[in-house]
């Protein structure tokens, strides 16, 4: 559940680790579902790639999951963005790891305002194949790690941080520092429906019992097979905001609730929780979503460029 919390060089607020777990987590629910042919009429070809009936048919079902427009002519124009995204990154050899996969599923679920697990749990619900899901997350990935590389050195300048310090008559908060420590009930496998429904049992009654960190953690050391880590801090603005929401729902002194994760079930103490007095924080978040914006359109635009000298055929 934490390891949303590590940032990369843009402000994206999820860790490879956590990512890669969430993918090998919910992906193998792939591994037992049906395999059905499909009848495939090629309708569009993108420099002689060719999308198919079927593809369209799978993009709209993940165009709707990811609440965005999703009507035939919106599926089909994604399917043509993304052949033009892997055309180009084929050009330099860019490939892509599942764990790379789970890092970009991440990054849109955050965007979503919900976790990856439950993301990749609303295709398999829409019924979404397992590789047309990783085609589409391996297009962003590798297309991203272009623009990064034509955008490499690149950073917001002191003076744009700045402009932004300065609105709101230079109040911009530094939100807020919380001090949080994970508690994970690890899991052994054997039965794993039924030790999991047994250990978050277990979490949820010391849940109940745990109403401040100085009594609670030695609490929960003190349980067979469950970890503690070491304390650490985290601004709100280095988090997304359904995590955000986690926390500031929760009191001080007790848990989140259990959440399966790679490690376990786990649970979040947050310890303490107030203003922070240090703008740092606010000035890496402000530097990052300025970077971010310029990423974005600078992928934009070479996207545009990508199209503007395709050869696309539509049947």
């Amino acid at each position: 559940m934490l390891g949303c919390f590590s940032l990369n060089k843009h402000g994206l607020n999820v860790s490879l680790t956590a990512a890669a777990a969430f993918w090998l987590l919910v992906a193998g629910t792939f591994l037992f579902a049906p395999q059905r042919a499909h009848a495939q009429e090629i309708i569009a070809t993108v420099n002689g790639a060719p999308i198919t009936s079927w593809d369209v048919a799978e993009r709209e079902k993940l165009l709707r999951v990811m609440h965005k427009p999703a009507t035939y002519d919106d599926a089909l124009n994604s399917m043509i963005d993304d052949a033009l995204k892997l055309g180009e990154t084929s050009k330099f050899k860019i490939s892509v790891s599942d764990s790379e996969i789970g890092q970009q599923i991440a990054v849109e679920a955050n965007q979503l305002g919900t976790s990856a697990a439950a993301l990749l749990g609303a295709t398999q619900r829409a019924g979404i194949s397992e590789q047309h899901i990783k085609d589409h997350f391996s297009a962003d990935f590798e297309f991203n790690l272009l623009v990064q590389a034509y955008n490499k050195g690149v950073d917001a300048s002191e003076g744009a941080i700045r402009a932004e310090l300065a609105k709101d008559g230079g109040k911009s908060a530094a939100g807020i520092d919380y001090k949080l420590r994970q508690v994970i009930f690890t899991l052994h496998g054997g039965n794993i429906f039924a030790e999991t429904q047994a250990r978050v049992k277990a979490a949820e009654q010391l849940r109940t019992r745990f109403t401040n960190c100085a009594d609670g953690v030695p609490l929960a050391r003190g349980m067979d097979d469950v970890a503690v880590k070491d304390e650490m801090t985290r601004n709100s603005l280095q988090i997304g905001d359904a995590l955000k929401q986690l926390l500031d729902k929760t009191p001080t002194g007790h848990l989140t609730p259990p959440e399966r994760t790679a490690e376990g079930i786990e649970m979040i103490a947050v310890c303490s929780k107030g203003i922070s007095t240090d703008d740092t924080a606010v000035r890496k978040a402000i530097s990052e979503r300025l970077l971010g914006a310029q990423m974005r359109a600078d992928a934009d635009r070479r996207l545009a460029e990508l199209r503007s000298y395709a050869v696309i055929v539509k049947h």
